[in-house]
């Protein structure tokens, strides 16, 4: 399993207080219908399972439960600081 944050996207986070156990999840929305069939990505502090697929970034713990690998599989974050344009590719719903 692999998605892609950026340290750009990464730090856009930096300013979440967590707790020492707390990670940010990442999970799938449903908000309506529209290109993505409704579906969009979430991101909320919890604390990871174990059998939780957990990946650091800028020093910042990302992770997504189990049941819930199909949206984030090759997902890619990216913020770009000069447009100030936030882009979240995610070819699960292509």
């Amino acid at each position: 399993m692999t998605f892609s944050i950026t340290s750009a996207a990464a730090k856009l986070y930096k300013d979440i207080t967590l707790e020492t156990s707390e990670a940010l999840r990442l999970f799938v929305k449903y908000a309506g219908s529209g290109d993505s069939g409704g579906f969009s990505l979430g991101v909320t502090p919890a604390v990871p399972e174990e059998n939780d697929y957990i990946q650091e970034v800028e020093g910042l713990r990302f992770f997504v439960k189990n049941e819930e690998r199909w949206f984030v599989e090759n997902m890619k974050l990216d913020y770009d600081e000069n447009t100030d344009h936030f882009s979240c590719h995610i070819p699960g719903l292509a």
